[in-house]
């Protein structure tokens, strides 16, 4: 079964908490990495930020936010920023695992992957917030399991290659989102495969 594949477990208690991850230099955060609906139409949630925005004006990004004082551990965070965000039912999410952190180099923040499954499509954002979300998407995962191409990027005296994607209602999806997606789409496509051919 897809579920049990992805390690999804719905319980807090194997996470870590924040003092788990050591001292980067960069602000911590987390991102809710939602899986909507059946196997047989899986999709994942995505927003558009709004273009008031200081930092990442317009961008396509997943819920979540930066880590606060209250905040136990990653789960907590994304959890918090999603309920905020779209005023999603967080008793209704399934927890599957973390995803390798990812860096916004142009923000500073170390970005926590919470990948997570939701059965059902229906109701998903109640209350969304128009400060912090101008659309919602759900797109199939299976436009994400590879990207459209891979471009280099300079962020100071580094130089990081990610992949962009442009599947997505005509908006162009990159930096840590799209790296987040890629990874996703590298753990999804070999189960789905295997899952539609029984």
């Amino acid at each position: 079964m897809l579920w049990e594949k992805l390690g999804c477990q719905g319980e807090l208690a194997p996470f870590p908490s924040w003092k788990d991850f050591p001292e980067s230099g960069f602000r911590q955060s987390a991102v809710l990495v939602l899986l909507c609906g059946e196997p047989s139409d899986l999709r994942i949630l995505l927003i558009r930020r709004p273009m008031h925005l200081n930092r990442h004006a317009g961008e396509i990004a997943f819920p979540g936010g930066k880590r606060e004082p209250e905040d136990r551990g990653p789960i907590e965070t994304a959890l918090r920023e999603a309920r905020e965000e779209l005023g999603l039912d967080t008793e209704r999410v399934s927890f599957c695992r973390l995803l390798d952190k990812v860096f916004a180099h142009s923000s500073d923040f170390e970005i926590h992957p919470i990948l997570a499954l939701l059965g059902s499509r229906e109701s998903l954002f109640p209350l969304v917030d128009r400060n912090e979300v101008d659309e919602v998407f759900l797109p199939p995962v299976g436009q994400f399991f590879r990207p459209s191409r891979l471009e280099w990027a300079r962020h100071g005296k580094i130089h990081v290659l990610f992949p962009v994607f442009e599947t997505l209602a005509g908006y162009r999806v990159w930096g840590a989102t799209a790296r987040i997606l890629w990874q996703v789409g590298r753990i999804l496509e070999p189960i789905m495969e295997e899952t539609s051919c029984r």
